[in-house]
């Protein structure tokens, strides 16, 4: 493998067996005073180029969805979800205490892989103004040797070559995006104050501790949302950092039109909507799982609201939503149908299929255009079950089973045929 260009140098610390036994979570984890008494792995943090195709698996033993049968499975050794941009996913593995991170394509070729220690495991993806995807993960900061200081830094998704950092942040990455948050001070209590930083150069965007009258919501492949003046905001992090809060956001919903609580407000993306993107992605705000709404982050058009979750068809551009009904929507926002549900939970969304999870905990396919339920796996096969989480316009797919993740590649014109 050739070792890409880092200005972080190799780990070369070790420990004994005598300190072994001090096991705390470390800087880049979360928790009161965790920094003392650590113990460093010997790890390198230096992305490696690797260029060559995951492990393939055998599929005699998993269930896999119809729509997968004539496809490849691979095996990238992922253990964390994959998030996904411009047709590359990453995700991490642990051996012991070492975290792998491995970038992988949708053709199922591992690009490029990196070491972290594995209390690091906080990981995002990130879009810059000139559309270049970057992975964002954190580190122990080099000059200081110990565990107490986190530091983040960004690699081309595609090359794993560094753009940016490291930069040191308060604490763990907490999300969603390059967002970073203070420690809590109890072991299982809330995080600190936030920062987002800027995809472009690491640039602190927002500290909450210098403008606590600003709350961060979180960071969208380019997209910040903030609460101020009562107001939710989506600014572009390129607009942040030129004019900071005085430009004006591109646009922004009261909170008093949901009569939210400011405390207990968050936003996510859209599930499973790793790939979202501000052309055609969108963002799910609220308090809890009965009053979100779906904001398209283009121009914060409300899709629908007092939801649950939402996923977009990437082939289609069909929302499917989950109130009190399971609703879809067509590109334009055209309501296309609603059907009653029990307790359903979308898992995954693709190729004009959404993936529901019902009451019983069975999974149940539904085609996103009429929302009529169909076959999602063959009653004959035997074996785990593999369920989908994302399935890409190409037909590539991931599909969890028992903690670990695979990936299932584009889909060639031969997968057809066969």
């Amino acid at each position: 493998m050739v070792l890409l260009h880092s200005i972080l140098p190799r780990r070369r610390w070790r420990f004994g067996a005598a300190l072994a036994a001090a096991v705390l979570l470390s800087a880049c984890g979360s928790g009161g005073d965790s920094s003392q008494g650590q113990t460093l792995p010997d790890y390198d943090p230096a992305p490696a180029q690797v260029n060559s195709p995951a492990t393939e698996v055998k599929k005699d033993e998993l269930r896999v969805p119809l729509q997968f049968t004539h496809q490849a499975l691979v095996a990238p050794g992922w253990q964390t979800p994959p998030h996904g941009a411009d047709d590359v996913f990453l995700s991490a593995g642990h051996n012991d205490d070492i975290l792998t991170f491995r970038a992988v394509d949708d053709t199922g070729t591992i690009l490029w892989e990196a070491q972290r220690p594995l209390s690091c495991t906080g990981f995002t993806l990130t879009t810059a103004d000139d559309e270049q995807s970057y992975a964002v993960l954190t580190d122990i900061d080099a000059d200081v040797q110990t565990f107490g200081h986190t530091v983040a830094a960004a690699y081309d998704l595609q090359t794993g070559d560094q753009s940016w950092g490291p930069v040191e942040v308060p604490g763990p990455h907490h999300g969603p995006g390059i967002v970073f948050a203070a420690p809590s001070e109890e072991a299982m209590g809330e995080s600190g104050p936030q920062v987002v930083l800027d995809p472009a150069t690491g640039d602190v965007l927002i500290d909450e501790r210098e403008t606590p009258e600003v709350a961060i919501l979180g960071e969208f492949h380019g997209i910040v949302l903030l609460v101020v003046d009562e107001q939710v905001q989506a600014h572009s992090a390129s607009g942040l950092a030129q004019d900071g809060l005085t430009g004006q956001p591109k646009w922004s919903i009261p909170l008093d039109d949901y009569a939210w609580d400011t405390q207990r407000l968050t936003a996510k993306a859209p599930t499973p909507n790793p790939i979202a993107e501000e052309q055609s992605g969108g963002v799910l705000i609220g308090t809890d799982d009965t009053d979100r709404i779906l904001v398209t982050l283009t121009d914060g058009q409300v899709i629908a609201d007092q939801l649950s979750a939402a996923g977009q068809d990437p082939s289609s551009q069909t929302w499917v939503t989950i109130g009190k009904n399971i609703v879809g929507y067509d590109v334009e926002e055209h309501k296309l149908y609603e059907e009653s549900h029990n307790g359903a939970d979308l898992i995954g969304v693709g190729a004009a299929i959404a993936y529901l999870r019902n009451a019983e905990g069975n999974v149940e396919a539904r085609n996103v255009l009429t929302g009529a339920i169909g076959r999602s796996y063959d009653p004959q096969d035997a074996g785990v079950l593999t369920v989908p989480s994302v399935i890409t316009a190409t037909g590539a797919g991931i599909l969890e089973a028992d903690d670990e993740y695979y990936l299932v590649p584009a889909a060639s014109a031969e997968d057809h045929e066969g």
